[in-house]
């Protein structure tokens, strides 16, 4: 034994050792440049052990596309690096954007299954984390049936709208024309029409179960250095078995939302009659669980647990009223940036509607309103980067190689502010939006603000009837001045979940 250990002692002399390391570290590079033949450009030397190119991301950006910047600059829009236990591609152009959405759809349609996304959604059982497969394709299919009606059925949907519209307006109004912030108001406001389409009709945001479910979900949404910390971490797998508290802070949330949701549920399901007609989101849920039972369909049945239920919930509640929310703030920052666009916009309803108020049967003679909430949408940015795509077989984009299981982000935002696509792309200009006939350009190309194909936002026909109802009633109504006159609004985002605009005040003048 003693020999052993002299022959080892022997071998670790200073030049042996290095010699070790510089073998160890040209067969990591060897492996690096193997693992990423084919594919993009990107930093190959820079990628070291266990963290990859951590170091080549800039440490100081306040924005996730931020982070990227000096790869992009480096390497080109199309690029790829290694994080941690993942291979990443970032696609920034047009062509590419197109290619992993809309012309390879499915190849590109699955989503990283991290430790926080399987935590917080119960195994990967939501239309939004969840990765393609059945399961997926299945709820997704439920998911837009159930919403559709309330799209389609278009008196509940604008009379469920107008009520709270009604409602926002009479606070503004309360206001007096003193500054204030619009954030929770809006938020509110849409909250409130979520809540009536889930849960059913006469709920709201003053029952204390949803606005526990509210507070739940703006606090995510509000803690961003949390929601980024976890971002990072989940990049290497082995920070799960560590005693780090910002994955407990950031997924406990959505266990209480999971708690107060499942409540509604058994309290639903015990009350549940499956000859009445569907009346809101939970009761479509529960009609089809019925149906699968009474059918004797196990496989339907399985993808209908509770924990399936609750996230299709949680989904439409939190999606349904944040990103909705966000945009109402962009859109009253630039209007008041741009008062000359919203004296337009006023003038177009005042000869349309007079006195009476808007209707979702107003949207083609009220292109104007439509045109701000789109040039709204293209350069604030809700979503300045969609959320992650997985490959779920080899592919390519662009000629490049991409393997299986690498993760793609679209750098929509990219593509919102390339002058290739858009004349002064900085500019907020709704009339990029109106043709030479005065008419809403519907068929814009560029234009990724719900994403596109397979993963395309579920709920994007919702949100934009959201849109235009809540931005034609406050601006029938009110003139939105800066809290201190010359100083408008930041038009700063912060990302976190969402993008959303720097808090600021602002003061709503009574038109009537």
């Amino acid at each position: 034994m003693s020999t052993a250990f002299a022959t080892i002692y022997d071998f670790l002399s200073l030049g042996n050792v290095f010699l070790l390391l510089f073998t160890l570290m040209v067969s990591h590079y060897i492996m690096v440049l193997y693992e990423f033949r084919g594919m993009p450009p990107g930093p190959r030397f820079t990628a070291v052990p266990v963290l990859g190119n951590v170091f080549s991301l800039d440490s100081k950006a306040e924005k996730l596309t931020d982070a990227f910047r000096s790869l992009k600059r480096n390497y080109g829009p199309v690029f790829s690096l290694k994080l941690g236990s993942y291979k990443f591609v970032m696609a920034s152009t047009p062509e590419s954007v197109k290619e992993m959405l809309i012309k390879k759809s499915t190849e590109y349609a699955g989503r990283p299954q991290t430790y926080s996304v399987q935590t917080r959604t119960l195994g990967g059982k939501d239309i939004a984390f969840g990765n393609y497969g059945p399961s997926w394709k299945f709820h997704r299919k439920l998911f837009t049936s159930v919403l559709r009606q309330y799209v389609s059925d278009i008196p509940l949907i604008e009379s469920r709208v107008s009520v709270q519209a009604q409602k926002l307006v009479q606070f503004m109004q309360e206001q007096d024309g003193k500054p204030f912030d619009p954030a929770d108001c809006l938020m509110r406001g849409v909250a409130d029409v979520i809540c009536g389409i889930t849960f059913g009709e006469g709920f709201d945001t003053t029952h204390p179960d949803l606005n526990q479910l509210l507070n739940l979900c703006a606090n995510i949404v509000e803690n961003d250095d949390v929601a980024r910390l976890v971002t990072v971490l989940d990049f290497f797998p082995f920070t799960k078995y560590l005693p780090i508290k910002a994955y407990d802070r950031f997924i406990q949330p959505f266990f209480e939302m999971f708690g107060i949701i499942r409540k509604f549920l058994r309290e639903r399901e015990e009350n549940f009659d499956p000859a009445k007609s569907v009346q809101d989101f939970i009761s479509g849920l529960l009609c089809a669980r019925n149906e699968a039972k009474m059918a004797g369909d196990g496989e339907r049945s399985a993808f209908l647990s509770d924990d399936y239920l609750v996230n299709d919930v949680e989904v439409m509640f939190a999606a349904g009223y944040e990103t909705t929310s966000t945009t109402l703030k962009w859109v009253i920052a630039y209007l008041v940036n741009h008062p000359k666009y919203q004296e337009d916009i006023q003038r177009q309803l005042d000869e349309v509607l007079g006195e009476r108020s808007p209707s979702l049967n107003d949207r083609a003679s009220l292109p104007l309103v439509q045109a701000a909430i789109i040039e709204t949408l293209r350069l604030g940015n809700v979503g300045p980067l969609l959320l992650p795509h997985v490959t779920m077989t080899d592919t390519t984009l662009c000629g490049y190689r991409v393997p299986k299981d690498t993760i793609v982000f679209a750098d929509t935002e990219s593509v919102h502010l390339n002058p290739n696509c858009w004349k002064d792309p900085t500019n907020f200009n709704p009339y990029r939006h109106i043709d030479k006939n005065g008419q809403l350009i519907t068929n814009q190309s560029n234009f990724f603000p719900f994403g596109a194909g397979r993963r395309v936002c579920a709920g994007e026909a919702l949100a934009k009837v959201k849109l235009f109802l809540f931005v034609s009633w406050i601006l029938q109504n009110f003139t939105f001045v800066p809290e201190v006159d010359g100083h408008p609004p930041e038009l700063r985002g912060i990302f976190s979940i969402t993008q959303f605009p720097a808090p600021y005040k602002i003061r709503a003048i009574q038109r009537k």
